[in-house]
């Protein structure tokens, strides 16, 4: 008869904790920013370039201009942030992304 109270108590809350896993999604959208990076040849994405997490393309986008603009660089021909998407990190630090949209892209569009 002890094991049934407890049965009763652990039902909801492994029914409640079962449900909130299934809300949680990991962002789409890596955003990497190069605009204080002095070699702006070698833009390897790597784990020190990140900046943020974002769901959405839009989200990444003003976010990378945001910073663009209140560390007050001049936006040039350099690329100075890209957006990744669904990026993953390797071993030695190197993200692979399924598909990356620079900040030109992004300014075309303005």
């Amino acid at each position: 008869m002890a094991a049934q109270p407890r049965v009763k108590f652990l039902l909801p809350f492994a029914l409640a904790t079962f449900m909130l896993t299934g809300c949680i999604k990991s962002p789409e959208w890596t955003l990497f920013y190069f605009a204080d990076t002095p070699n702006k040849t070698d833009l390897s994405l790597n784990y020190d370039a990140i900046k943020g997490y974002y769901n959405t393309l839009e989200q990444c986008q003003a976010k990378g201009a945001g910073i663009v603009r209140i560390q007050g660089v001049e936006i040039t021909e350099q690329v100075d942030f890209i957006c990744g998407q669904q990026c993953q990190i390797a071993d030695d630090n190197q993200v692979s992304c399924s598909q990356l949209v620079s900040d030109k892209d992004f300014l075309k569009q303005l």
